[in-house]
């Protein structure tokens, strides 16, 4: 069966796609395989069936085609060793970021595929030998990575469809306000951008404050991995069960912020879930209710295939193969839209994920382009940020600059919503978690703990009704002091904890509140307060100059 089965093509050609899938399995659903897979073997048969026409041998087209599929998958990695190599000799002169022209890079790839195509044409008599051994080696070859997703896989533990309850509430007859729950990714909180970056933002929090925001100055994040955050927040609750039996699976966390405790309360009162383009894979949502995004695009894994085949250099529209320019255009496009959101005549719940002050650095001050487009693309932070801007000090400047630029652009949006709203809304402005400057996804030990765990945290009530917020207030209660002041639930409030975890065990939480707690970035910490702290407090009667 061996030497009539003509098998390698179609294997070889699947390969990529999985092994890609291999190194990403915990951060990639396994339905984003179904479309690649099912291209490559249409256009792996579709090529087998054109050199059958010329060769009129099936085991001779299955060996040309074979040697078209390699073609096609290495001719990318190909042309960025030979950048690299090519970078790299450059020191002995100029060091130059040398990158080739795909053409040129490609060109001799395709000079050695015709003349092996040649080859097997005009010498190979008896393929059916050479066939059997393809077989077998693409046998060999594409088991190394299904057996690590398999293994990968099976430490997920079988678990029950999940059900989201929604919180008990008694909304009154009220006006439902729109809520916008605006993040700003990795945002330091004041006293840490004055401590690391040089930049005094209290100017922006008392303006915030002057526009009748509330600001806690002493909030810290509950996690330090920006998915484990926004479950947090979004599901008002600590982690613990959720995960329990993901392993180190994380691609349940997009459904865990897509689907959140939230959203489920507020819409049988009739509240639209909105949300916008972000690039990071847990934070797309195009399931929503509303969804916007600057322009159509493929997931994060399947942009990454595109990347390793001439696809990605020679057919894609410039502006889209720039990963770069579309950061910049996602961001831009969130910020010139969000306040449109207040036109919706039903109320609305806008969750609006902003990728900026994080890594990449795109922007400058005034928000002019610094992409460092010699390096290649990251969405890392920390030690996993890597390339030209990872340098601390490279790291420190963009991250300053993109800060002020994000710091000057926000607030014009929130003047914006405040003044397009016809009721006053709810607006919930945070960091997810602080900066990365000293952020070892790693190790805890090497890790700035009061860096990465201190947030910004503002809220906009109507009638300034901010009787519940603490000044430690963490975002795991932001939403239940929201559902407790203006949908009338009793929801008990949970300690302000937060924990860190690595990258490679996402779920093994190390309690680090004591060392971050109440803390500013020069204090000693202060004691976590404990849960019966925290019950719900009688809402006191409105004051007869509040406007209510």
């Amino acid at each position: 069966m061996m030497r009539r089965w003509v098998l390698h093509p179609f294997l070889l050609a699947t390969y990529p796609i999985l092994a890609l899938f291999s190194r990403n399995v915990y951060e990639t659903r396994p339905i984003e395989l179904a479309w690649p897979i099912l291209l490559v073997v249409l256009g792996t048969s579709a090529v087998w069936a054109v050199w059958w026409l010329f060769v009129r041998d099936v085991q001779k087209a299955g060996l040309l085609a074979s040697l078209f599929v390699v073609l096609f998958f290495t001719v990318a990695r190909i042309a960025e060793i030979a950048n690299h190599q090519l970078s790299e000799l450059s020191a002995y002169w100029v060091r130059t970021s040398v990158r080739i022209w795909p053409p040129y890079a490609i060109a001799p790839e395709i000079v050695v595929f015709l003349v092996l195509c040649a080859l097997v044409v005009r010498w190979v008599k008896k393929p059916g030998t050479l066939t059997a051994a393809l077989n077998l080696f693409a046998i060999v070859l594409i088991a190394m990575p299904a057996s690590w997703i398999a293994m990968a896989k099976a430490s997920t533990e079988a678990r029950a469809t999940r059900r989201v309850e929604p919180f008990a509430i008694a909304p009154s007859a009220e006006t439902r306000p729109d809520i916008y729950y605006i993040i700003l990714d990795a945002y330091a909180r004041t006293d840490v951008m004055q401590a690391l970056f040089d930049f005094d933002n209290n100017p922006f929090l008392e303006s915030l404050e002057r526009k009748g925001f509330h600001v806690t100055r002493r909030s810290t994040a509950n996690y330090c991995q920006t998915p484990l955050c926004l479950s947090a927040s979004l599901n008002s609750t600590y982690l613990d069960d959720l995960v329990q039996g993901l392993g180190r699976d994380q691609t349940e966390l997009s459904g865990f912020i897509g689907r959140n405790r939230i959203v489920e309360t507020l819409r049988p009162l009739g509240y639209k879930f909105v949300t916008f383009s972000t690039g990071f894979e847990p934070t797309e949502h195009p399931e929503a209710d509303a969804y916007y995004a600057p322009f159509h695009q493929l997931s994060e894994f399947h942009r990454l295939l595109v990347d390793v085949t001439p696809l990605g250099a020679l057919f894609l529209n410039p502006s889209r193969a720039d990963l770069f320019t579309m950061a910049r255009e996602r961001v831009l496009y969130l910020l010139d839209n969000l306040a449109d959101v207040a036109a919706d005549r039903a109320p609305t719940f806008t969750f609006a994920h902003i990728l900026c002050p994080h890594p990449p650095f795109v922007f400058g001050e005034d928000g002019e382009d610094v992409s460092h487009r010699d390096d290649r693309f990251f969405l890392t932070d920390g030690q996993k940020f890597l390339g030209t801007a990872a340098d601390p000090v490279i790291y420190r400047r963009g991250y300053r600059a993109q800060a002020i630029f994000v710091t000057r652009r926000i607030e014009q949006v929130i003047d914006r919503i405040l003044a397009e709203s016809p009721e006053p809304p709810i607006i919930i402005l945070q960091s997810d978690h602080g900066s990365g400057w000293k952020l070892d996804m790693h190790s805890l030990d090497r890790t700035d703990l009061k860096e990465r765990m201190s947030i910004l945290n503002a809220y906009y009530f109507p009638g300034q009704r901010y009787h519940e917020l603490r000044d430690t207030i963490s975002p795991v209660n932001s939403f239940r002091v929201v559902l407790n002041t203006f949908f009338g639930g009793r929801i008990p409030y949970l300690p302000d904890q937060s924990f860190y975890s690595t990258w490679d065990d996402p779920y093994a939480f190390i309690d680090v509140s004591s060392r971050v707690h109440g803390r500013l970035y020069d204090e000693e910490p202060q004691a976590t307060p404990e849960a019966s702290e925290l019950e719900p407090e009688p809402e006191p009667e409105p004051d007869s100059t509040s406007g209510e």
